[in-house]
C-alpha cells in the first residue's frame, strides 16, 4: 500500500510540474520578438545641399513583437560635413518579405527626419544596401543617400 501511495504522489508531482512548465514555455514563446538593426558609417549622399558622408545605428522591435516596444526604433544618425549627430526615434515596418523601412526623426528637434529602406536580400556582414531619404536636415535640396556597406541584423521568430 505504501509503494502505491508513493507512486501516486510522484505521479501527482510530475503532472503538477508539467502543468506549470508547459504554460510558462508557451507564454515565453509568445513574447519572442523580431528585432531589426541598421548600421553603417559609410553612407554618402547630398543632404542640406552638401555632399557628405553619413552614418546610422538604429535598433527596432518589429510590429509583430509581443511587448510594449513593438514597432518602435531608437538610435542615432550623423551627417559628417553638416556637423549633425542626433538621437532619433521612430517606427519600423516590413513592407515586403525581407524589406524593412524605418521612419525616424530626431527627438530633441526636427533637424533630422529620414526614412531608411534596405534592398533585399539581407546578407550577413557589411554587404547590404540601405537608402536614406530625408526631409531634414533640409527640405529644399535633393536629400538622398545610400550605403552599400551597411550591416543589417534581423533576429527573432
Amino acid at each position: 500500500m505504501r509503494a502505491t501511495t508513493l507512486r501516486a504522489a510522484l505521479l501527482f508531482a510530475a503532472v503538477a510540474v508539467i502543468l506549470w512548465v508547459v504554460p510558462q514555455s508557451i507564454v515565453h514563446a509568445a513574447n519572442n520578438s523580431e528585432q531589426v538593426v541598421f548600421s553603417t558609417s559609410g553612407g554618402s549622399g547630398t543632404f542640406g545641399g552638401k555632399s557628405t558622408g553619413f552614418g546610422f545605428w538604429i535598433w527596432c522591435e518589429s510590429q509583430d513583437s509581443g511587448n510594449p516596444y513593438h514597432g518602435e526604433c531608437n538610435g542615432a544618425m550623423y551627417f559628417y560635413a553638416l556637423g549633425i549627430t542626433k538621437h532619433v526615434a521612430g517606427m519600423v515596418n516590413e513592407i515586403a518579405e525581407g524589406v524593412y523601412q524605418m521612419s525616424v526623426v530626431s527627438t530633441v528637434d526636427d533637424s533630422v527626419a529620414c526614412t531608411l529602406t534596405n534592398s533585399p536580400p539581407v546578407v550577413h556582414g557589411p554587404h547590404n544596401t540601405v537608402t536614406a531619404t530625408c526631409t531634414a536636415p533640409s527640405a529644399v535640396d535633393s536629400i538622398t543617400g545610400a550605403s552599400t556597406n551597411a550591416v543589417i541584423a534581423v533576429t527573432g521568430p
